[in-house]
């Protein structure tokens, strides 16, 4: 057997295969995700949030967004949303309205999977 015989026969079926198999292991992995619900407690600063922008950022990508506002003279209703995350970890950049003034806030999310995350938020909202 010629050493380009050996090539074809035995190395380039061994090659073919693992590249197969390594880009099956990477388009599984990158379809991994971990879902949560990201929950935001204003707390007794809740009677004055007019609205709230959340922006979800994982690995520098915006993944989510989210969105509610008041209806006058009401309340905010209960600010929840669900999220499947490419990562764990993630950053929540929030834009709350107090009618008054906006705050703008940044937190750092660690979720797993399935879990509701509280974010509070009253601390900051004073």
């Amino acid at each position: 057997m010629s050493r380009y015989e050996l090539v074809r026969r035995r190395i380039v079926p061994i090659a073919f295969l693992a590249a197969i198999a390594l880009l099956g292991y990477h388009t599984c992995r990158a379809e991994q995700r971990t879902h949560a619900t990201v929950e935001l407690d204003f707390g007794a600063a809740r009677g004055r949030v007019r609205a709230v922008d959340v922006e979800l950022v994982s690995g520098g990508d915006t993944i989510a967004r989210f969105q509610r506002s008041a209806l006058p003279g009401m309340m905010i209703d209960p600010c929840r949303f669900e999220v499947a995350m490419p990562d764990e970890h993630g950053e929540l950049r929030l834009d709350v309205d107090l009618g008054d003034r906006h705050a703008r806030l940044v937190r750092r999310l660690a979720a797993i999977e399935g879990s509701t995350v509280t974010v509070p938020l009253e601390r900051d909202l004073h």
